[in-house]
């Protein structure tokens, strides 16, 4: 009988380690996953965000255009857009140009929570406008490298394009009414021929 209870004894504690041990690795493993998954969840909204403002800018409000990139890149784009700025704003300037972008699609392939660091690949319908010239709206894929900031926010430190883009919508703008058209005196310029000759 007092070997029986012994036994009995010994299968309890051992229950009750067990019951302890998986116990705390469930709580771990949830209390270790929970951070991770809102990482995953910050740093693929932040990749979203960074791509459709590389991909954005306003002729009109260039200093926001250029705020709204700076708040998305770190590292060596920051770099770039400052060796490229003035360059960047005189040609968006002199096209009088307006682009505006939307996620198509978005993943994460990568995700380090230790280094902060991660790689997204994104799909954006860009729609960009000239004025009284061609709208055009393309599809652009981008790989983004992510770095998590000392505030919490995850911007690209790079950005490559994946393949050429595609047309997804091509449309002439109307032409600006000519007053010499209702003219046959008047005449008007015959449009350059692309070969260069007659």
């Amino acid at each position: 009988m007092v070997a029986a209870t012994v036994a009995v004894g010994v299968l309890l504690v051992g229950a009750l380690a067990a019951a302890v041990w998986f116990g705390y690795g469930w709580a771990h493993a949830a209390l270790s996953e929970k951070p991770a998954a809102e990482a995953r969840e910050s740093a693929l909204a932040d990749a979203r965000q960074a791509a459709i403002n590389l991909n954005s800018f306003d002729a009109a409000n260039l200093d926001k255009s250029f705020s709204d990139i700076e708040s998305s890149i770190t590292g060596a784009l920051v770099e770039d857009l400052n060796a490229t700025r003035d360059q960047l704003a005189q040609q968006t300037q002199q096209t009088g140009a307006r682009s505006e972008s939307e996620v198509l699609g978005a993943s994460l392939t990568s995700l380090n929570t230790d280094d902060g660091t991660a790689d997204a690949i994104v799909v954006l319908a860009t729609d960009t406008s000239w004025p009284n010239e061609t709208s055009r709206k393309v599809r652009v894929t981008m790989r983004l490298t992510m770095e998590e900031g000392d505030d919490g926010v995850w911007r690209a430190s790079k950005s490559v394009n994946l393949g050429n883009a595609a047309v997804l919508e091509e449309s002439p703008a109307a032409p600006p009414q000519d007053p010499a058209a209702s003219d046959p005196d008047q005449g008007v310029p015959a449009p350059e021929s692309d070969a260069g000759g007659r």
